[in-house]
């Protein structure tokens, strides 16, 4: 996750790890609903990119 910016990080731990919903992040953090949807997919597929040199290992 240290690749991730913080704003990034920020969404994926509202998200994943205290449950909120994505309208809760929204409200929370003051942004478009659309611009949270967002950083949690771009965070999502730099998470995946950053992870898949792993598969191999399984």
């Amino acid at each position: 996750m240290r690749r991730l910016s913080p704003d990034h990080i920020e969404v994926l731990r509202l998200a994943f790890f205290q449950g909120a919903a994505h309208s809760e992040i929204a409200r929370h953090l003051d942004l478009p609903l659309g611009t949270v949807k967002s950083r949690i997919r771009k965070a999502m597929i730099k998470l995946r990119i950053a992870l898949e040199p792993l598969r191999g290992l399984e």
